[in-house]
């Protein structure tokens, strides 16, 4: 789920697209898991829309369409349109895996109707958080967020979290692209073990490491 507001321009949208290539690229080529690897894309930007650009598709059949950036960020809205879409059982089948969702954003939520930065107690009230986090089969989902700006909310990524971990931060382009590999490589190790819904046992992102080494 990406925002894709306007101060998401430049740099930042094109290392976040070549990241995403990068990771299908990637979850094509592998061949010994449990199952297939299926990707849905959501953004939220321009004049306060959601666009589900692609439900969960098969990653060897997926298309991606380049992402631009403009406008606002309804972050609220694009959270509403993900607990829809994972509670309906048609699009994530029951015999899937619990999927894993990677919330990014730049900024501030436009569609919150309390203060720029607020509390995390208030973020964890407010309706989208809360109904998600209240939804049976969004609660059991592996939640990763990234920060890609010193400006970003950290206390509503912390709100959509919700599960004792921080938010990934990023300042340039090599720190998206890292965050992008480690998600690859977490969900390539889910998909391989023996227990790939104890989601709790896969959020080890080392952001302290200086090399290209993920932690799975």
């Amino acid at each position: 789920m990406a925002d894709v507001s306007g101060s998401m321009r430049g740099m930042k949208i094109q290392a976040v697209n070549k990241a995403i290539q990068d990771m299908v690229a990637t979850l094509r080529n592998v061949d010994d898991i449990r199952g297939v690897f299926k990707l849905s894309v959501i953004t939220f930007g321009g004049n306060d829309e959601v666009i589900v650009q692609q439900l969960p598709t098969d990653i060897k059949d997926l298309e991606i369409t380049e992402l631009s950036a403009s406008g606002r960020t309804p972050m609220g809205a694009a959270i509403s349109k993900l607990k829809e879409l994972i509670e309906d059982k048609e699009i994530v089948k029951s015999k899937d895996f619990q999927p894993t969702i990677v919330l990014l954003s730049d900024g501030c939520p436009t569609d919150y109707d309390g203060k720029e930065y607020d509390s995390l107690e208030n973020y964890l009230n407010w309706e989208p958080i809360k109904l998600f986090h209240e939804a049976p089969r969004c609660a059991k989902c592996m939640r990763v967020a990234m920060s890609v700006d010193e400006a970003t909310d950290l206390n509503m990524l912390r709100a959509f979290l919700n599960n004792e971990t921080e938010p990934m931060q990023a300042t340039n382009a090599n720190d998206i692209a890292k965050m992008f590999k480690w998600v690859t490589m977490s969900t390539i190790s889910r998909m391989s073990s023996t227990d790939p819904d104890n989601v709790q046992s896969f959020l080890k992102f080392d952001s302290d490491s200086e090399d290209d080494d993920i932690l799975v």
